[in-house]
């Protein structure tokens, strides 16, 4: 199951180990993977989603294409087996040419009448059209056309559809627009054709209906209206009566009018008494002569002929008045004329003095006396001027309440005879109405049914099938990236981590179980490079393994490539590997890298550096009595003794972890170990040096010791860690100051089972050679894998050959013995007939689900 790390079921522990927890160790907390995000919270971000469905591309594509087929499958099959077709027709319920469109304009006469009809007909000013449509759908009218095509009622009504307004105007709420959908068209036309007689006769027969029963109500309100016209009319008698007025209003009128006369004359007779009273004020002081006093009479009132005024004004001059008048104006002129002649103390001018002198006198006794009896004939008009005008303001005072007694009489009784005028000519029209049979609803548009099928809807139908599909896709896209927290795949990580991609380990059978038995592992490596023929067995397996030691040679030397390339100014000399996790196989990946570069001739020395768990003596079978600890706590003052040669490779050595140490963390930070890390570098023994650490992930060890190397590398497992530790440990390298040089990919489980997935499909230069890991995108050293597969299986035929003495084409059988194409799965191709090669179902699923996946 494994490749270079343990099985899925020995998950790796961070628990601090016994014999560490004595010493004041260094320890670093690893989060919850239940509870810990690297983007940390609870937030949701768009980023994550975005690449959570690039990774899943495969199964949101596959989802979304099985939804999208499936729904177009069903869309066609309904399209041809099961079509839905609709008809419809248009019901005007309406007058859209009358002023009042209720009812449809039956039973509704026009005019003062309008209130009247909707109170026999029971209607309200506005349609309630929820209702009607309602009424519409119901039993009471589907039922018998249903009945008549042998159909269920609610079979009917759940196919018909009814909405306001028309075709062209949903405004229209006078139209009702009636649909039914159908699976044969000529039934859908011919059930619209009886629903729409059904509707019409349902409108006469109600319009009929409301009429009658409106005409029973006007019948019932005419006696009651005119009675009460007669107890108004009865009333309005009375009040004439009793009031003696015909019209209140007239009447207070006229008695205003007369009012105004009077005080017009008042006024008249209270000026002609200042007018008498300055005339008697002057005949007493004598200022007013008879000349003057007979202008001041003619100033006044006209008088008539016989000397009275004919305005009444109560002062003239009667005959012996004017008599005197008269004389006493000739006496003057006589006086005057006399003195003109004689002088004033003659006997002419004096006589002439004395007698207008006593006729003077009388002249004013009478005049004062004319005067005083006008006066008092004033007076005595102006109290009955005053008796008048008070009389009639009486009087008047009390029209007012008259009038309005009279008003409300006289509405009343115009109300009455308007109702019952109005009751009397509405009940002739509902009797006219009723006598008449005219349909008041009208099929504007006759029922249709449309040819071509309206369900199912092909471009609706696709457009939700995509929407759902894409929905669907990436629901389960999110949800299975939600249960799968690990990576599927080097290009995979290289998205996510955004680091540089330096190499990819493959999966390799023959190192499964390698930690777990503790099995020494050069013994088996080099047993695997032995010659062809030499240690083969009956059933093939040396070749196998040499088989897959050329897969991870190819691999570790590509990784080589990859670190050459990162620094041309400065080759690197010590780099160190780590993981997130214990048992990631980074002690094993370090054992084949110093193998396969030793191999290549290059001076390696691995030290282990792991001072707490240890693995690489067990692994090299070499002793640990002396090591890198020993050298740090000042035990061995000289690392080169403590060199030790790995058998077989004389230019690997390594450098052991030597015996636990209380405290690994404060020796790997001590200046001994920067020393010894630059004394390793400066002393041209070794084109390389190695570290094995411990994770990064929990201990500070890593951190420690890359903090004076020239870089250090993360081995990601596939299949197996959590995508949120690389990153966690990516950042704890950034933290420390650490320079990370790249990422190394590790196959935890057999990617394919087939020469062709190592060649330029999956590690050769489509993928993981120059086009996508290798100088192309995202490493430096490509290797064209199904090339060199080529060349070992010729090699191996050549060898074979020598072996047997007798050289084959290329491809042939040797001997007579057809050639095995050896399988990565750890066991070779067996030649069993081509129906037990069929794949069963349940490994088409697992190689179904490793596509999606990866």
């Amino acid at each position: 199951m494994s490749n270079l790390i343990p099985s899925p079921g020995s998950s790796p522990s961070l628990a601090v180990p016994a014999e560490a927890s004595t010493g004041p160790t260094t320890w670093v907390q690893v989060q919850d993977l239940g509870t810990a995000a690297a983007g940390g919270g609870d937030e949701i971000h768009l980023g994550e989603i975005w690449r959570a469905l690039r990774r899943r591309k495969r199964l949101v594509a596959l989802t979304a294409t099985t939804v999208i087929l499936l729904a177009a499958a069903i869309t066609v099959h309904q399209r041809l087996f099961s079509p839905t077709y609709q008809g419809s027709f248009d019901l005007l319920i309406a007058d859209p040419v009358g002023s009042d469109n209720q009812n449809g304009g039956a039973g509704s006469p026009g005019g003062g009448n309008e209130v009247f009809a909707r109170l026999a007909l029971n209607s309200g000013s506005n349609q309630d059209l929820p209702t009607l449509i309602e009424v519409l759908r119901s039993s009471l009218l589907i039922s018998p056309v249903a009945s008549s095509f042998g159909l269920e009622p609610g079979d009917l009504a759940s196919r018909l559809t009814i909405t306001p307004g028309g075709a062209r105007a949903a405004q229209a709420q006078g139209v009702l627009k009636v649909a039914l959908t159908g699976r044969d068209p000529e039934a859908a036309a011919k059930e619209l054709e009886a629903l729409s007689q059904a509707y019409l006769r349902y409108s006469l027969q109600q319009r009929q209906e409301q009429l009658t029963e409106g005409l029973s109500f006007l019948d019932r309100q005419a006696p009651q209206l005119q009675t009460k016209l007669n107890q108004v009319q009865a009333e309005l008698a009375n009040f004439r009566e009793t009031h003696n007025q015909l019209e209140p209003d007239t009447e207070g009128a006229a008695l205003k009018t007369r009012i105004l006369s009077l005080e017009e004359a008042k006024g008249e007779l209270q000026a002609e008494r200042s007018r008498l009273t300055a005339v008697q004020a002057g005949i007493r002081s004598g200022r007013l002569t008879a000349q003057g006093f007979q202008e001041a009479v003619s100033t006044g009132p006209s008088v008539s002929g016989n000397g009275t005024s004919t305005r009444g004004g109560g002062l003239s001059i009667t005959g012996t008045g004017q008599a005197l008048l008269e004389q006493l104006a000739q006496l003057e002129q006589k006086l005057a004329e006399a003195r003109g002649r004689y002088t004033s103390s003659s006997s002419t001018v004096q006589g002439l003095q004395a007698r207008r002198d006593a006729l003077a006198e009388r002249v004013k006794g009478s005049q004062l006396e004319a005067v005083q009896a006008a006066l008092s004939l004033n007076a005595e008009r102006i109290a009955t001027n005053r008796r008048q005008i008070a009389a009639l303001t009486s009087t008047f005072q009390l029209q007012p309440a008259l009038i309005k007694q009279y008003q409300a009489l006289q509405q009343r009784l115009s109300i009455a005879q308007e109702n019952l005028a109005g009751f009397l000519s509405t009940r002739e029209t509902f009797q006219l109405e009723l006598a008449q049979r005219t349909v008041p609803w009208r099929v504007i548009a006759p029922p249709q049914v449309n040819p071509k099928p309206v369900k199912p809807s092909v471009p609706r139908n696709l457009a939700l099938g995509v929407f759902v599909g894409l929905a669907a896709g990436a629901a389960a896209g999110l949800l299975r990236d939600r249960l799968d927290h690990v990576y599927r795949s080097p290009g995979d990580v290289k998205d996510e981590l955004q680091e540089p991609l330096l190499g990819h380990i493959p999966h390799i059978p023959l190192f499964r179980g390698v930690r777990e038995d503790r099995r020494f592992l050069l013994d088996e490596l080099d047993r695997s490079s032995a010659p062809a023929g030499v240690a083969a067995s009956s059933n093939g397996l040396p070749a196998m393994e040499r088989y897959q030691r050329f897969f991870y040679q190819e691999a570790f030397r590509n990784l080589f490539t990859s670190l050459r390339f990162l620094n041309t100014g400065r080759p690197l000399r010590s780099i160190a590997l780590t993981s997130s996790l214990p048992a990631e196989g980074k002690s094993l990946v370090n054992v084949l890298l110093a193998k396969t570069l030793s191999e290549m001739g290059q001076r390696v020395l691995l030290v282990d550096a792991d001072l707490r768990k240890p693995q690489l003596h067990t692994r090299l079978g070499l002793d640990n009595l002396l090591g890198l600890s020993n050298l740090l706590s000042g035990d061995a003052p000289h690392w080169q003794p403590l060199l030790q040669s790995v058998p077989g490779h004389p230019t690997w050595q390594v450098i052991t972890a030597g015996r636990r140490a209380p405290d690994p963390a404060r020796l790997l930070s001590s200046t001994r170990m920067k020393e010894l890390i630059e004394q390793f570098a400066n002393s041209g023994q070794f084109d390389l040096i190695l570290y094995d650490t411990p994770p990064v992930l929990g201990l500070a060890d890593s951190a420690l010791v890359a903090e004076h190397l020239d870089g250090l590398m993360l081995l990601v497992s596939l299949e197996r860690v959590d995508r949120r530790l690389p990153r966690e440990a990516i950042g704890r390298i950034r933290s420390a100051g650490v320079p990370l040089l790249g990422l190394v990919t590790n196959a935890v489980k057999q990617e394919s089972q087939d020469l062709s997935a190592y060649g330029y499909g999956r590690y050769g230069y489509g993928r993981y050679g120059y086009g996508r890991y290798g100088y192309g995108r995202y490493g430096y050293a490509g290797y064209d894998y199904q090339t060199a597969a080529a060349y070992y299986t010729e090699a191996d035929v050549e060898t074979d050959a020598d072996a047997t003495g007798t050289k084959a084409p290329t491809g042939q059988p040797v001997s007579g013995r057809p050639t095995r194409e050896p399988s990565l799965a750890g066991s070779p191709t067996s030649s069993a007939p081509p129906t037990s090669r069929r794949p069963s179902l349940r490994r088409l699923g697992r190689r179904l689900i490793q596509w999606i996946d990866h």
